[in-house]
């Protein structure tokens, strides 16, 4: 169930961000025509990725937060030694050889 809410919580989020991106095309535009101390294309600049940097970036922070809270069934949350609390990813070999087998 984890990795379901971690799938959709992270779509939902790069969703919204890229809405925000297309939104943002709006005012830079509008900006970009009013505002006449500056170029046309560095006010767009300015506002567009003004608006877009820092959407990105807690879409990016909210993506590895839902990855914290719903580890899906290969992660799980372990103290690593110097380095606090880590989501670690892992897999589960084949059980084909016993101990004996595997030592030769």
């Amino acid at each position: 169930m984890n990795s379901y809410r971690q799938s959709l919580y992270g779509a939902i989020i790069r969703i919204v961000a890229n809405l925000v991106m297309l939104a943002a095309i709006f005012p830079a535009m509008y900006y970009a025509s009013r505002w006449h101390y500056l170029p046309a294309e560095a006010t767009f600049c300015l506002i567009f990725f003004g608006i877009t940097v820092p959407a990105w970036t807690l879409a990016w922070f909210l993506t590895k937060k839902v990855r914290r809270i719903f580890p899906a069934e290969c992660q799980s949350m372990v103290e690593l030694p110097g380095r606090g609390l880590q989501l670690v990813s892992w897999r589960v070999q084949e059980a084909g050889c016993d101990l004996l087998r595997c030592r030769r």
